[in-house]
Formats: structure tokens, sequence, C-alpha cells
């Protein structure tokens, strides 16, 4: 390695492990806040039935399409210009976390209130279901805590850390939500207190965020930092944006309503069920942008292309070889995994996690394409792009849905997705002419072609029929032994290949600065 390839690689690494320490925080607060909204759900479908948590889906897809609208995409917008002014403007600081909380508190509060006095109306005339009117005027409250909460996590991401984003939205938001649902139903409560849960949860988590802020933040408690407000700069930016988050939240949305629409409750809840597992596909990618995304605004702000390029590929890769595995042993797994919700999601659900499982594999091997073009003063492709894809979206599942039902809609949401994130890669590079692949990839689709292979023949020659066969001996294999097995298979497949090949330069040179990290801390706590 040359000394100009070791200085690139040092200068880079500098900005890597700000993104692998605040991805890392990240990747856990996510991964345990989707667990407890997962555990939420599953409670949602043991205790109730299925055409019940059907109509819990649609409630809430309703009332987080109120909750974007009332966020105003104020929430990006703080997060970009907070990690702009943050250094050296307090006072720009100071006016944009005040404006962003106020404007989203104040129109949330009347999306919920539309929510809830025409709730009569989209129950019955867009759903032709009476039965959701009660759910959705019980969720409606939820919408300006939800929105604010929204903004200020986010928001605190411009500081460049993502700790306080993660404890507001994935520790102390579902940690409420699930621990009052268990209460509620302890008391022998009713279904309308399990949504209760949810809304007290969320006004919760926006007090412990406000509380966080000022952590971050103290100057917005002084007098003496009078604020700027920059509000019509601010919504410019932030409002192309609501749209396209609003058009993005479409892509994932669009088939729980159309369900809804030309198919029965049963049906939106087998799809809903199996579309909460995939997501933890994306905390990773969610983990990685979630400091990439300020870090991307701040390079490209300051004209550091090559950093900016150097960024995208190496968190893209990281994404990319974290999701590969997981994408597999989901394959492999479907009807185990959705035995977790009852027997009744299992048949069609397993093809549905299947479809769904691809589509979002392809969202995480894109990596952070769509924030490279929103943090970068590009929001208005963003926009675009989502508003295509959405106009797809919605003549697939017209056209799909009658025929297959739940399955159609997977698959059309599967082509919508792909479709969007590869056409974000080429726009990237026709724009910056930067794209984040090299041959440092192989490494992974080798190692996940002999994992399929691996799982293929131990799903059709070894275990046959829900049993193990070792020896010529027949041993029980209950589901949870299965998802071990396939895990462990595709686990020694990978840690074997990289032990192989090695890992890149860029990517030892930051573990190495990690590890010195460790074992200096260790030999500290020891003296």
């Amino acid at each position: 390695m040359t000394k100009i390839q070791q200085a690139t690689i040092e200068d880079t690494s500098k900005d890597v492990k700000k993104v692998a320490k605040g991805a890392g925080i990240s990747l856990i607060g996510s991964a345990i806040g989707r667990c407890l909204f997962f555990i939420y759900q599953v409670i949602i479908a043991r205790f109730f039935s299925t055409e019940v948590f059907g109509l819990f889906s649609l409630g809430l897809t309703v009332i987080r399409i109120a909750d974007l609208f009332g966020r105003l995409g104020l929430n990006m917008g703080a997060m970009r210009f907070i990690s702009i002014y943050r250094k050296d403007d307090p006072y720009r600081v100071k006016g944009v976390l005040i404006s962003s909380a106020l404007f989203s508190f104040l129109c949330g509060s009347v999306l919920g209130g539309l929510v809830y006095f025409y709730a009569g109306f989209i129950s019955e005339s867009v759903f032709h279901k009476p039965g959701l009117t009660n759910i959705m005027k019980t969720f409606a409250p939820c919408v300006p805590f939800m929105a604010t909460m929204m903004v200020v996590a986010t928001a605190s991401q411009g500081f460049h850390t993502t700790k306080y984003n993660a404890y507001i939205k994935d520790i102390v938001q579902p940690s409420a939500n699930v621990v009052l649902t268990i209460f509620f139903l302890c008391l022998g409560f009713g279904f309308a207190w399990i949504i209760v849960s949810f809304v007290i949860s969320h006004a919760i988590a926006l007090l412990v965020g406000f509380y966080f802020i000022v952590r971050q933040f103290p100057e917005i408690k002084r007098r003496t930092i009078k604020p700027i407000y920059e509000t019509k700069k601010l919504l410019n930016y932030s409002m192309p944006l609501l749209f396209s988050g609003f058009l993005g939240l479409a892509l994932y949305w669009t088939d729980i309503i159309m369900l809804g629409y030309k198919r029965s409750a049963v049906d939106v809840g087998i799809y809903r069920a199996a579309s909460q597992i995939p997501m933890v596909l994306t905390l990773i990618l969610t983990a990685s942008n979630s400091i990439y995304a300020p870090a991307a605004a701040e390079l490209h702000h300051l004209g550091k292309k090559e950093k900016l390029e150097n960024l995208f590929k190496t968190t893209t890769r990281w994404v990319f070889f974290m999701a590969l595995p997981i994408m597999l042993i989901l394959i492999f797994s479907a009807r185990e995994v959705m035995a977790v919700f009852g027997s009744t999601y299992i048949e069609v659900g397993a093809y549905v996690l299947i479809f769904l499982t691809i589509s979002q594999f392809v969202n995480c091997a894109t990596g952070g394409v769509g924030f490279t073009l929103s943090m970068t003063g590009k929001q208005n492709i963003t926009l675009i792009n989502s508003l295509a894809m959405v106009v797809v979206n919605i003549a697939l599942n017209y056209f799909l849905i009658p025929i297959y039902g739940s399955l159609g809609a997977a698959i059309a949401t599967s082509i919508s997705i792909s479709t969007i994130n590869l056409l974000g890669l080429v726009e990237v590079y026709i724009i910056y002419k930067i794209q984040p692949y090299n041959m440092s990839y192989i490494q992974g689709v080798v190692c996940g072609v002999i994992a399929g292979i691996a799982l293929y023949l131990l799903d059709n020659y070894v275990l046959i029929d829900n049993y193990l066969i070792i020896n010529n001996y027949l041993l029980n294999h209950p589901v949870l032994v299965r998802l071990v097995s396939n895990g462990l298979v595709v686990s020694g497949i990978f840690v074997a290949g990289f032990i192989i090949k090695g890992i890149a330069d860029e990517d030892r040179f930051v573990f190495d600065a990690v590890a010195k990290k460790f074992k200096f801390r260790m030999r500290t706590s020891r003296a």
C-alpha cells in the first residue's frame, strides 16, 4: 500500500469510524425497538382474531399517514440545518428546533382532529368496514405526539449522534407501549386499551425527547440566545421531503390500503404479519443511514466529494454483507417464521414473506442512495422518483390483488421498492459520477451462493417432514431448532469466507482502531 493510499484510508476512516459508532448504537436501538413492536403485534395477533388484527393494521395505516403529513417534512429539514449550523450558529439551531417542533405539533393536532371526525366516513365509504370507526377514533389523539416525537428524535441526529434518537424512538416509546399493553390485558381491559397504550407511549416518548434535546443543546434554555427563525428556508427544503416521504410511505402502505379496499380484513392481517419480518433488514440500513445522512449533508456542503463517495461505498458494503445472510435465512425459514403469529398465517404468509424479503434486500444493497440525493439538495429528484413508483405500485396492486390477494400485494410492492432504489443508483451516478460498488462484493456473493445451495440441500435432503436425519436416526426437529440450524449454516459459511479472503484495507484500518481503543479501555479499567 502506497503512502497516498494509506493517507486516503486514514482520512476516510475518520468519517467511517463516526458512522460505525453511530450505526452500531442505532442498530442496537432499532433492533430493540423493532423486537418490542413485533411483540406488541404478536400479542394482538394471539389474543384477538385475524380480522381484528387486520382492522388494527388499517387503523395504524391511516394514523401513520396523518403522522407523516403532521411532520411537514420537518424531521429531515431540522436534521439537515442543525447539522450545518451546529458548530458556529446556536441562534439558528435554536430557531430550527423551536419552529420545527411547534409546527409539527400544531399540524399534527389538526390532522388528528380530522381523523377523529371523519373516521366513520373513511371506515364505511373507503374500506367498507364499519368496525374500523372506533379503532380510528381511538388512534386519532396520537397524531400530534407521533409527529412531534419523530421531528424531535430525528432533529437530535443533526448533532451527529444517534443515541438520543435511538433512546426516544426505539427504547422509550416501544417499551412503554408493551408494558402498558400487558398491564391493561392483565386488568382484563378490552381491545381499545391496546390502542390507548400506543397513544400514551408516544406522549411519554415526546417528553423524553424534549429532555434529551436540552441535554444536547443546553443553549435552548438561555434567554441570551435569541432564536433566528428561517421558517421559509426550512419549509422550502422540508416540504418536498414531506411529499417524498409520503410517496415513500405509500410504497409500503398502498398494499395495506388496497387490500383493505378490495379484500377482507383477514387478508390484511396476514399481509401485515408477513410484512413485519423483512423489516429486520431495514434495521441495518436505517442504522447506517442514521449517521450517514447528516455526514453526507455536511461533506457535500463543504465540497468534499471524494470523502462522500468513499463513505457511500463503505457504508453500502457493510449493509450488503450484513443483510445478505439474513435474507437467506428468512427465505429458507419462511414457514417457521410465520408460525410465530399462528397457524392461520403460514400458508399464504410464507410466500408474502419471501417476496418482501427479496425487495428489502435490494433496498439494503443500494445503501444510502436516497439520502445521497436528498441530503445534497436533490430532494426534488427524490420526490419525482417516489411519485413515479407510487403510480406503478398502485397500478400493480390494482391488477394483482383481485387475482392473488395478499401475495399479489407483495409482488407489486417488491417490484416498486426494487425499481425505485435501482433508479436512484443510476441518478446518483449521472449527477455525481459516484457509485457504491467494487470487486470486494464478489466475496459476499460467492458466500451467498454457497449458503443458498447448502440451505437447499439441508431443506430437501437432511430435513424431511420436520425431522432431522443424523446417522440413520430420526430426531424430532421443532421450529426453533430449524431456525437455529439454518442460522448456523449461513453464519458458518460467511465467517469462513471472511477468514479465507480477509477484509478490505479500509475496513481493517477501522477495526484495528476500534480494537486498540477497546484494549486501552480494558487496561484503564483494570488499573
